[in-house]
């Protein structure tokens, strides 16, 4: 499928430490029915030969782009590719995943007949032999406000679907006031608040269009760190919107998800200084939320005081 100019659709991939993923990744991209593409593979400093990969894809096809730059983390590869891009739309696509070939062609066709300021489809999540990893529920076919697109993403099963940047097509506009904060894990955490409330609709397509390919040495899949409460960060961030616009019952639900957090990462992590940081980190996070929480919160954050006194990484 071919389209006017004005209907260029960048497609943004962030390139690390991808080798053995990044051909099946660019070719699925390359390979899509809607060819008015402009592809952006940022070579965010990776160490193998993706730099030099990435050049051979721009040789072979003009509607492909480099950025070479030193290494800034997703976050900064993302934004680098924003800076630059002169589509209309805007896509993710991280550099070990694939997409089917008729991904982009469906969700500007779903964006475009709902009138939507994004669109986003249902993913498979699978290995990297492409192994389905476990069965999820699927989306429903639907319009989304804003306000809904928070619920689905707060309330709906295997709500990650909704947060997560790369099973979406964008409006370029969107990004003219936002940009994906760095140096931060769960950065799809804190950008889902700034997109969402600048959108009046939200397609929504049950079409598994995306394929999740999560391999042992992937973000997601890394040890627990002191960095995973980032995501607390985020989820503060959430809660404060939400009171801000009266809607308690979210703002009551993400407060919670914050505190189950900490429990997470606190049970994951088995070295005392990391407990000692981590300790640390809550008291600069969660702490100050202490005047407003509801009472499931308060008593997740009494009990986790109480644990981590007794082991020994908390100052009384």
């Amino acid at each position: 499928m071919s389209a006017a100019p004005a209907e260029k659709i960048t497609v943004i991939i962030p390139v690390y430490k991808v080798e053995p993923y990044l051909d099946k990744c660019v070719q699925s991209v390359l390979g899509q029915t809607y060819e008015d593409l402009e592809i952006i593979l940022v070579d965010d400093g990776s160490p193998d030969r993706c730099p030099a990969l990435c050049d051979g894809y721009a040789k072979a096809d003009g509607r492909v782009r480099v950025v070479h730059k030193e290494n800034g983390g997703l976050s900064s590869a993302r934004n680098a590719g924003i800076d630059i891009a002169t589509g209309k739309y805007i896509g993710f696509v991280d550099a070990d995943d694939h997409i089917q070939p008729d991904m982009y062609e469906k969700l500007l066709a779903a964006l475009k007949e709902a009138g939507a300021d994004m669109s986003m489809c249902d993913v498979v999540y699978a290995d990297t032999e492409n192994n389905l990893l476990q069965e999820i529920p699927p989306i429903l076919r639907e319009t989304l406000t804003a306000r809904q697109a928070y619920e689905r993403s707060e309330l709906a099963p295997d709500s990650w679907r909704y947060v997560v940047a790369w099973n979406k097509l964008y409006k370029r506009e969107l990004f003219d006031r936002v940009r994906y904060e760095e140096g931060r894990l769960h950065e799809d955490e804190f950008m889902v608040t700034a997109l969402f409330r600048l959108c009046e609709r939200i397609a929504v397509t049950p079409d598994t269009f995306y394929w999740d390919v999560r391999r042992a040495e992937s973000i997601m899949t890394s040890p627990v760190t002191v960095r995973k409460l980032d995501a607390a960060d985020a989820f503060v961030q959430r809660y404060d919107y939400y009171r801000a616009q009266g809607w308690t019952a979210l703002a009551k639900n993400v407060l919670r998800r914050a505190y189950e957090l900490v429990w997470t990462v606190m049970d994951g992590v088995d070295v005392p200084a990391n407990r000692a940081a981590i300790a640390g980190r809550v008291r600069s996070v969660a702490g100050r939320q202490l005047a407003r929480l509801d009472l499931r919160g308060l008593w997740l954050w009494l009990g986790y005081l109480r644990r981590t006194r007794r082991a020994g990484s908390m100052s009384p």
